[in-house]
């Protein structure tokens, strides 16, 4: 039976009661068994001094290393009863002229090597490893502003310009001699996949359309500073060439250098601080209103000095291969209806420039190494292996979208007026470096790739409308734009093709064959005269040094403006008024920058070594009464071109950036933020 509650909780308690005498009586012996302890084993504590000194004494000092290479005797041990082992041997070398045996790693890296009882410590031979940079940059950018009423001034809707501008870039994409679509991927996995764009460069043509103006630099002629398709000693400064808007607001910055303003700040901090109010007085008139002064840039810095060696034996082919394709598509006819104005600006200009330093040479005729009575050659070599491929690859990919075409209705009758509804800045900006390490000798199974290429491509659409009695007395500036694409490639290192050695051979057939040393023969042949060791890379794949520059600028500033005569004060007759739409600046520049050693190169395949240069420019600044002329000789070149000299259609290439939306049909952007009255 169950207990009641009161009897419940008087037994729960004498428990706990229990429980806790149990646990003071424990603790009570505890106590008392620890102090008896710590008594039996307490005892005075004993002193004894203590020697500090070391029995070794310093010897005079000398700056000089001293360096053994023999071993000191072990003395010999007395025998107390334990077994004794016999010491290991050391692997020997009992002929003289096999060179060294038995390598073995330290614990810092090095190949420490047993000879007759003496150690050699090989030189070190680092092992390369692969570097692939792929970076794609893309801006896009819709700037359609719209002042006044676009319905009663008459204005065209925005999908004809957008339309314009997609037929001009596929014309530009169809000029293009080549693509790099697929190209990266390709060379990657299999370097002698460049033999087929070797017979794509060389049966680059010029394509006959009227208007269109084409250079072709091939081989050895390519060096050198070309603009335009002519050989230049020095290239033009950007600074000289800049539109006369733009130029005028970097003047004004330069200006403002000393002043306080810029104490604590760089020049481009300074350049974003501008507001719109100084950069109204740039133009020095009471009424300025800017629809153009666009920019967009494209830069790409690279330099690579990744593995090199003084000798290079390949087995397969030898490929060297520098590219560069600019090409400039500018339409600048601007129509004006009803309206006489004046154009203080300069004409449009479009310049492509190339600098191509490439140091290499063939084989001289009776050219050969002799043999030397000399004896200074390495006495100790390493040979590393490293299975599969090498390869240092930077892929640069930048694209730019910008359409800024404005509808104006202009009307005056403040003191001043600044309308600034253009002046957009894009700028996509790529460096790589990447610096590697040097060897004696390199040998390779499979096939050495040298690649450079660039493609540069800018289009502009600056065909502009002018409407309204209001325009006869105002100055417009509706061209002076620039369209440029800089090119550079520069190898340092002048590389030798020379005839294949018989030895080098054969140690390249061994390597294949798994073979992890050299004969004495290829070591300390006449091309290693003078060093004391040698240093040696077998790449078992392909080495594939490659460089892949792709640079777009998309470019439509197709402004409307409409001023009436009514829409002018009478107290205004006087006064200034400047009118830009023009004056942009589109530039692409690319510098690829290769570092390595002069190398004697040999090759068991072909020797591939091709250079082209291509630069085409179709300016078209013709007024037509229709303002769509580019249009038109679009249609037709594209329609001349033949079909397997025309990529992939640019729609393809904007949907695959996604640059094929409503905006680019019919866009209504309104950035009325941007436009400013006083």
């Amino acid at each position: 039976m169950s207990l009641d509650q009161t009897t419940e909780s008087i037994a729960h308690f004498i428990g706990l009661f229990h429980l806790a005498e149990e646990e003071l009586r424990l603790r009570k012996e505890y106590f008392e068994f620890k102090i008896e302890k710590k008594a039996v084993v307490s005892s005075e504590p004993s002193f004894a001094p203590v020697d500090t000194k070391a029995p070794y004494e310093a010897g005079a000092f000398s700056p000089h290393s001293q360096y053994n290479g023999k071993p000191d005797p072990v003395p010999p041990v007395e025998n107390s009863g334990a077994p004794v082992f016999p010491a290991p041997e050391l692997p020997l070398n009992d002929a003289a002229d096999d060179g060294p045996v038995s390598p073995v790693p330290d614990a810092n890296g090095a190949t420490v090597t047993f000879i007759a009882g003496s150690v050699t410590i090989l030189p070190y031979v680092p092992m390369p490893s692969s570097a692939v940079t792929i970076t794609f940059q893309s801006i896009e950018l819709h700037d359609n502003d719209v002042i006044g009423d676009v319905e009663a001034a008459g204005f065209q809707p925005l999908d004809g310009f957008y339309s314009a501008l997609e037929t001009a870039i596929e014309l530009a994409e169809a000029l293009q001699p080549w693509s790099s679509d697929g190209l990266v991927a390709d060379l990657m996995t299999d370097a002698s996949a460049a033999l087929p764009f070797i017979d794509m460069i060389n049966a680059v043509k010029a394509p006959d359309i009227d208007g269109l103006n084409v250079s072709i630099i091939e081989d050895e002629e390519i060096e050198g500073i070309y603009v335009n398709g002519a050989l230049v000693e020095e290239a033009p400064e950007l600074d000289d060439q800049l539109p006369a808007f733009i130029k005028a607001k970097r003047d004004k910055l330069d200006e403002d250098n000393d002043a306080e303003r810029l104490s604590g700040h760089d020049k481009d901090d300074a350049f974003h601080d501008l507001d719109n109010d100084e950069f109204a007085t740039v133009i020095d008139a009471e009424h300025n209103v800017s629809a153009g002064a666009n920019e967009a840039h494209n830069h790409v810095n690279i330099h690579t000095s990744w593995i090199d060696a003084g000798v290079i034996a390949v087995s397969g082919d030898v490929i060297n291969l520098n590219a560069v394709s600019q090409v400039n598509v500018l339409s600048d006819t601007d129509h004006f209806e009803g309206a006489v104005g004046t154009d203080p600006g300069a004409t449009s200009q479009a310049y492509n420039i190339a600098t191509t330093q490439i140091d290499s040479r063939d084989i001289p005729d009776g050219f050969e190494i002799t043999a030397t009575t000399t004896t200074d050659f390495p006495d100790h070599w390493n040979v590393e292996r490293l299975e599969g491929d090498v390869t240092v690859t930077n892929y640069v990919n930048q694209h730019s979208f910008v359409m800024d075409a404005d509808r104006l209705d202009l009307t005056f009758s403040a003191n001043s007026t600044s309308i600034v509804t253009g002046e957009n800045l894009t700028y996509n900006l790529a460096d790589a470096g990447e610096f590697g390490s040097g060897y004696d000798l390199i040998f390779v199974g499979g096939t050495m790739l040298s690649f450079n290429l660039i493609n540069q491509t800018n289009v502009l659409m600056d065909s502009d409308q002018f409407s309204g009695g209001g325009l006869n007395d105002a100055a417009i500036s509706g061209q002076d734009n620039l369209l440029r694409n800089d090119a550079a490639i520069q190898q340092e290192g002048i590389d030798t093709q020379v005839a294949m050695a018989d030895e080098f051979n054969t140690a390249l057939e061994d390597l294949k064959q798994g073979a992890e040393d050299l004969s004495a023969a290829v070591a300390q042949s006449a091309y290693f005269e003078g060093l004391d060791q040698l240093r040696v890379l077998y790449i078992d794949g392909d080495l594939t040094q490659m460089n892949i520059v792709d640079q777009v600028n998309y470019m439509g500033d197709q402004d409307q403006v409409h001023m009436a005569l009514d829409a002018v004060s009478s107290a205004l007759d006087d006064a200034a008024v400047v009118i830009t739409t023009g004056s942009n600046l589109l530039t692409n520049t690319a510098t690829i920058t290769q570092t390595g050693f002069d190398s004697d190169v040999m090759t068991g395949g072909d020797y591939y070594s091709d250079a082209l240069l291509y630069q085409a420019d179709l300016i078209d600044t013709n007024a037509d009464p229709t303002g769509v002329g580019i249009t038109a000789l679009a249609n037709e070149a594209v329609a001349f071109l033949a079909d397997d000299m025309i990529p992939d259609p640019v729609s393809d290439t904007l949907d695959a950036a996604g640059f094929n939306n409503d905006a680019h049909t019919g866009g209504t952007a309104l950035d009325v933020m941007q436009t400013m009255t006083t």
